[in-house]
């Protein structure tokens, strides 16, 4: 390939520094007191220095007349791509109500945002860098970057200075961390200022095998950085990317161009640089534990080996790379477990864990294998099935571009109604976790479409250029490929590539695989010198205006956070400044919006809170409780209408909140004309008694309001059904009678029902169980076999009876069908004890402890077992 180098098209100091702040900087700085989200600037950083890197390049079009960013046999299906999500979210816009609007357009400002600049411009970006073709990265001096910078933050701790105040400055600059930074950013300037591409690969390598053996460290409880050990994930490391499902794509993306070049190194210092790169991504992998990424490792790596120029070099360098990547397999199998006990495998216990979880076929559905569920599975079924319902809505062109997380939560809470054992599972899903889910989601069919066309011209380039390409220039192009494979891999189980790191690191390396596959670009003079200026200068505008939107929403998220802990600190006054200034800095971001409101009620002046609430919904309509503490607002403010439609949505949204249920029934309760309210009342809480069948409250405002419509036979049903989901209730004992009196009945069988429950309650504890007894309770169940009450009192009294096996078998029923049901887990783990089952009797202490750890009764009985 042709050294460009002698005619670059821009300068390459600032290129450079600004590549160095993308590649560098981005993926490990982060700052824990500056920003709620520690890792904002990460994701500001990286928009800055790409849109500062494309009007570089397109200032210097205007100057030589031709454009410097490069065309490629790919910029069809990415042209294609941009305009159906442009049309999808068009389409989707014109089909919503117009409350949805103004979200809607903030929601997919910052989708095109994200694409336009982490995706395109990441991809053209390496397309304009190119590969040297002559002298290779000096892989010595990139080991040593990494020792001697890694060795400055081990004295970090020693060294820093607390912060002397709470400005902004006080939080950003430390003297000795600028100190770091500025020798880590000058060193790396001086390694990639000749801007080749085989130089950035190797700078995003190097940052990744810091962050990793950063992350390495954090697994084993070491923390060199910060005060107290940053563990928001458990003892899953983030290292410096701010979720573990981030660093382990980054990882996946780089690691087979770590095991191809370490392949074919020829000295010493080669082996130990790319080896310590392999070894610490293969650990940093381990300490993520993140499965998808273990299955998107696997497959770049069995992507790595399917081409024979891989194979050869491995047989070739047999006596180093055999003993190398067996010790490699054996730090796979051996890497401890998350608790860190001795000879444990964190390998081993992560797939056991999902194979027990879901190791039948019943178990693949919202319903799970008799009611029990494998939560990490369960929660991305349930996220599945409501992508799936997202593009069923509109096939051909999905629910609209940048729309997920704006829509998701509706069709969430329909599924949270209809499975209730997914019900703890409830999330707010930014993306579809499933890249062909995530595409048909939001841009349909077409949108699916054209981004396989798009990744099938991205391969089958690579593949008839592997086929013709000379050996040595094949072989390197190989892992490219394989990591971007490994990563979409990763990416049907994981969500990554729509977070701006991983995502920069993927569309660069597939630039950086088209430029391999196609060769330098040239420049051709523009035709229409003026027009084609014209939308230079346009497009450097729109730089600016991008770079300015990162500026002022970085300085949202610093006074966001002031007034968020002003708020933790009861400092209300001072929380409405901060917040207000968040929202002059930057309107449309709904956490901010949403804390501003809530600060405003606290202060007590409510219609600024409703007013702030309203902002919050036109930045994300997708949140329940913004709805619903404007709907309590509103009803404190006696707008008892508006506050009712907001509490239906919240109910919509998040049909588990109870409190909104009560909400609502007291406003119906307060109407004056109810009567006239009442068919209303019955819809809505129908609704609620399906999602909450054994709250007496629900069944009561149900008869309740079929009373008021003269339906005194569904009212009858609705408290008999409430009475048997709760028989000690006596507000619905005696309403229940009260109905049946107004319909005339005599000897109502609900009421028998009732009686024949409480005489068998009360008599239970003390008086001996007779086979009568026993008789009235199998005809309580009988009667009513989803009394679970009855159910219960049914088991004690086989329990008592003597009988074992009969209680045994009742109370496993009671658990297959509701695995939390700890009451009945008690009852069987005693029964366990009584037969002398000391094996069965701990594992239903243990069970009973994962609902309750905080019990200190249930915990001394195990350890007496033990």
């Amino acid at each position: 390939m042709a050294d460009q180098q002698d005619d670059f098209p821009v300068p390459r100091g600032p290129l450079a520094l600004l590549l160095a702040a993308a590649f560098l900087v981005s993926p490990i700085l982060f700052f824990t007191g500056l920003t709620r989200n520690p890792y904002f600037l990460q994701i500001a950083l990286v928009n800055w220095s790409f849109l500062g890197a494309a009007a570089l390049f397109l200032f210097y079009s205007v100057k030589r007349g031709r454009w410097l960013l490069p065309s490629s046999y790919l910029s069809k299906p990415l042209a294609a791509l941009a305009l159906v999500y442009l049309f999808s979210f068009a389409w989707s816009w014109l089909g919503h109500r117009p409350f949805f609007r103004p979200a809607m357009q903030s929601e997919g400002l910052k989708a095109a945002m994200f694409f336009l600049t982490n995706c395109l411009g990441a991809f053209y970006l390496a397309l304009a860098l190119p590969y040297s073709g002559k002298d290779e990265p000096p892989a010595g001096k990139w080991l040593a970057f990494i020792a001697v910078w890694g060795l400055l933050w081990f004295l970090f701790p020693w060294l820093k200075v607390p912060p002397a105040g709470d400005s902004f400055f006080d939080h950003f600059f430390d003297p000795y961390g600028f100190l770091v930074w500025t020798s880590g950013i000058t060193a790396v300037w001086l390694l990639i200022r000749r801007c080749r591409q085989e130089d950035i690969l190797h700078l995003a390598m190097t940052a990744g095998a810091v962050a990793s053996l950063y992350g390495i460290l954090q697994y084993f409880r070491l923390e060199l950085v910060w005060a107290k050990l940053l563990n928001p994930y458990g003892n899953r490391s983030v290292s410096t990317f701010g979720n573990p499902n981030f660093i382990s794509t980054y990882v996946v993306i780089f690691m087979p161009l770590a095991a191809s070049l370490l392949m074919r190194a020829d000295t010493t210092v080669k082996r130990v640089y790319y080896g310590l790169v392999f070894l610490s991504y293969e650990g940093m992998l381990m300490a993520s534990l993140t499965r998808s990424s273990w299955i998107g490792a696997a497959a770049a790596f069995a992507f790595l080996f399917a081409f024979a120029s891989h194979r050869a070099r491995l047989k070739a360098n047999r006596k180093f790379l055999y003993p190398f990547f067996a010790a490699a397999l054996l730090l796979l199998f051996f890497w401890p477990a998350d608790n860190l006990k001795p000879l444990s495998s964190g390998l081993a216990e992560r797939v056991s864990e999902a194979a027990s979880g879901i190791g039948t076929p019943a178990a693949v559905s919202l319903s799970g294998d008799n009611g029990r569920i494998y939560s990490s599975f369960h929660q991305r079924l349930l996220i599945w099935t409501s992508a799936w319902q997202m593009g069923l809505q509109n096939p051909l062109l999905g629910n609209g571009w940048g729309q997920f997380e704006l829509f998701y939560p509706f069709f969430q809470g329909r599924l949270l109604v209809n499975y209730p054992v997914i019900r703890n599972l409830r999330t707010h899903a930014n993306n579809a976790h499933n890249e062909v889910l995530e595409q048909f989601s939001q841009a349909g069919l077409i949108g699916l479409g054209v981004y396989v066309w798009f990744l099938a011209a991205l391969f089958a380039g690579f593949l008839r250029y592997y086929r013709s390409a000379p050996e040595d220039a094949r072989y390197s192009a190989v892992p490219l490929a394989a990591g971007l494979a490994g990563a979409l891999a990763d990416n049907m189980l994981n969500v990554s590539l729509h977070f701006a790191v991983p995502a920069a690191a993927f569309w660069w390396v597939a630039g950086a695989l088209a430029l391999k596959t196609t060769g330098s670009s040239s420049y051709p003079e523009w035709k229409r010198p003026r027009a084609a200026a014209a939308a230079a200068w346009a497009l450097i505008a729109l730089c600016a205006a991008g770079a300015w939107s990162w500026e002022r929403q970085f300085e949202r998220e610093y006074f966001y956070f002031k007034g968020f802990r002003a708020m933790r600190a009861n400092a209300v006054p001072a929380a409405v400044e901060a917040l207000r200034a968040a929202w002059q800095a930057h309107p449309r971001d709904v956490n901010a919006d949403y804390e501003y409101a809530n600060a405003y009620v606290r202060s007590g002046d409510l219609q600024k809170g409703v007013w702030a609430y309203g902002e919050a919904l036109k930045s994300n309509a997708g949140y329940d409780e913004i709805y619903f503490n404007l709907a309590i607002v509103l009803k404190r403010l006696g707008r008892q209408r508006e506050a009712l439609d907001y509490l239906r949505v919240s109910s919509e949204i998040n049909p588990l909140n109870l409190t909104a249920w009560q909400a609502m029934a007291e406003i119906y309760v307060s109407m004056p004309d109810k009567a006239a309210a009442a068919a209303a009342a019955v819809k809505d809480f129908r609704e609620a008694v399906s999602v909450f069948p054994e709250d007496p409250s629900m069944w009561n405002t149900l008869g309740y309001f079929h009373t008021l419509l003269k339906d005194f036979r569904a009212a009858r049903d609705d408290y008999f059904n409430g009475a048997s989901a709760a028989p000690d209730d006596r507000v619905l004992a005696e309403n229940l009678v009260g109905v049946s009196r107004q319909l005339g009945m005599k000897d109502d069988p609900y009421i028998k029902w009732l009686a024949e429950y409480q005489r068998l309650a009360r008599s239970a504890p003390s008086a001996a169980v007779s086979a009568a007894d026993i008789a009235a309770a199998d005809a309580l169940r009988g009667t009513r076999p989803d009394s679970r009450p009855a159910r219960m009192l049914r088991a004690k009294l086989y329990f008592k009876a003597g009988r074992l096996d009969e209680a045994r078998a009742a109370l496993l029923e009671l658990l297959r069908e509701r695995d939390s049901d700890n009451q009945a887990r008690y009852g069987l783990a005693v029964i366990y004890e009584k037969e002398g089952k000391r094996d069965l009797a701990r594992a239903a202490w243990e069970d009973f402890l994962r609902f309750e750890p905080g019990n200190s009764a249930v915990r001394a009985r195990l350890e007496g077992l033990r």
